[in-house]
Parts: structure tokens; sequence; C-alpha cells
């Protein structure tokens, strides 16, 4: 499992993010740590349009965002 932080990171950077990451080898599962509501929303619904699951773990008062 493959880790991305995109903590502090404004949208549409952590998406981009995960989106070089899916073109790089989309058969990896990836972990993406967040601490905004809306980048969490905005990377479950990029990672579900491009076929792949997205789990989300609140943890505190940030987010645990898992892609495979």
């Amino acid at each position: 499992m493959k880790e991305i932080d995109v903590r502090g990171l404004s949208c549409p950077e952590p998406v981009l993010m995960l989106k070089e990451a899916l073109e790089a080898n989309k058969n990896d599962t990836y972990k993406i740590l967040a601490n905004e509501a809306h980048t969490v929303k905005n990377l479950k619904n990029f990672a579900e349009t491009h076929g792949k699951k997205a789990d989300i773990k609140e943890l505190g008062a940030e987010y645990e965002v898992t892609v495979s």
C-alpha cells in the first residue's frame, strides 16, 4: 500500500496527485491522508468514477481514504 499525504493542500491538487498515482500504477492500493472533508469527498468521487473503491476512516480531525 502506497501513502499519499494531501493534508494542507487545496483542490484540485489532491485529486491530481491521486490521478498521477493511478496512472503510474492502477493496480496499487493507496492510503491518502487528508484533513478537509471536501477534499475527501472529491477524492472519493474521483476514485469511484474511475472504477476504484474508496473507503473513508475519520481519525479525529483528519481522514484516511483507502483507494483500491
